[in-house]
């Protein structure tokens, strides 16, 4: 390990605080949603819309922080952009439209979207190759338990101050975290030597392959963290009936599933390889989307709700595996290039499903509206996987992902 790993536990400790914050204020909606609709008086669609607003300016500034983080690091990029979160909380606390509400997410989006290249960019740069998986899935496991203070802790907080009380605190604390980077942040080290003419990016093959990789993620984590942080909710309100607090028990036992899936993740997949347990998760992710699809509120059990929500939760999680996709196929050098990329894809597809989700929804009306929809980005999920094997089974090597 390299001589600064000394600094890596406060290392990871601040930017999986920054990226604790980043999924708390992104999941927030799910709980809030009647709120929501009540004081803007939006409909499905107007909610997806601006809920989703803050995953298109996350997607839109991914791939420009990562450049900016191979050439200035984490550190001053992290602190500088945590900034603009505070500023978009504050803005959606005091909202009361939705032009004004999505801007609110829109700033939350570009601000506290930068926490998780940076965090992936300092783990490469601080921790050898073969530990990456390992380390960025318990980075994605610390930072997803932001969604559990999402869900019933926020449905308290909303009752006792109100939502907007709630976004005033929270513009506080990620101010807050935003400094503890800037000061316990080691400087980026200079590279050693000329950076290489050649690597993994110039392989016959690799465009394809990321291109695909780009696909995966959108179809993987689209339905996986879109669903999570807003319809798993609405879900519950219009096909059950369940109360806020039911409500919020069962995003409990989502998002601790997805929690545990990002936690396992990395170290399966640096015991049984990268891409083969990219491969079997999707599977399993497309499988747990068809299970969810396929329960009838007329005579299903809310117990039966929770098992599949845990199961839908864990091989969720394991869409994490992309952004380690990435790395391995263009190298640490291109971290954050590739990260960015890929992730821009990844959070691209939580917009566009769950602005989707909303019109289907809206459209159909009812528990059939959340079945169509889940049969649609299950066959999306499977469809992306099919053309990212493809792509990779006619690279020349097999690579260090296999």
């Amino acid at each position: 390990m390299p001589p600064a790993a000394r600094a890596s536990v406060p290392l990871f400790a601040v930017f999986a605080a920054g990226y604790f914050l980043s999924y708390f204020l992104r999941s927030a909606n799910a709980v809030l949603a009647p709120d929501l609709q009540a004081d803007a008086g939006l409909g499905p669609a107007d909610l997806g819309l601006m809920t989703s607003a803050f995953f298109a300016a996350y997607a839109a500034a991914q791939f420009p922080v990562g450049v900016a983080l191979d050439r200035w690091g984490p550190r001053r990029v992290a602190a500088s952009l945590m900034l603009v979160g505070v500023a978009g909380a504050l803005l959606f606390a005091v909202g009361r439209s939705l032009p004004v509400l999505a801007l609110g997410r829109v700033l939350l989006g570009v601000g506290l979207g930068s926490v998780l290249l940076a965090g992936l960019k300092a783990f490469a740069l601080w921790w050898p190759a073969h530990r990456y998986a390992t380390v960025s899935g318990l980075y994605f496991a610390v930072g997803s338990l932001g969604a559990l203070l999402a869900a019933s802790p926020l449905a308290w907080a909303n009752a006792t101050i109100g939502w907007r009380a709630s976004f005033v605190v929270a513009a506080g604390v990620v101010a807050a975290v935003a400094a503890a980077i800037a000061w316990r942040t080691p400087a980026t080290p200079t590279r050693r030597g000329p950076a290489p003419v050649a690597d993994a990016a110039t392989v016959p093959g690799t465009g394809a392959a990321v291109a695909t990789l780009m696909l995966l993620g959108f179809a993987f984590t689209g339905p996986a963290v879109g669903f999570q942080t807003l319809w798993a909710g609405p879900y519950l309100y219009d096909a059950f009936a369940a109360d806020a607090a039911t409500a919020g028990a069962l995003l409990l036992v989502l998002s601790l599933g997805i929690s545990s899936g990002y936690a396992l993740s990395g170290a399966l997949a640096d015991r049984f390889g990268l891409f083969r347990v990219t491969a079997a998760t999707a599977m399993a992710f497309a499988g747990a989307q068809l299970a969810l699809a396929a329960i009838d509120p007329a005579t299903a059990s809310l117990a039966l709700v929770a098992l599949t929500y845990a199961l839908y939760g864990v091989t969720g999680g394991h869409c994490v595996l992309v952004l380690a996709n990435a790395r391995a196929l263009l190298g640490a050098a291109r971290s954050g290039r590739a990260t960015g990329a890929i992730n821009a894809a990844s959070i691209a597809g939580v917009f566009a499903l769950q602005w989707g989700m909303g019109v289907v929804v809206e459209a159909v009306g009812g528990a059939a509206g959340y079945r169509w929809a889940l049969l649609g980005t299950a066959s999306l999920t499977l469809v992306a996987l099919a053309a990212h094997a493809l792509a990779r089974r006619r690279l020349p090597v097999a690579g260090p992902s296999a």
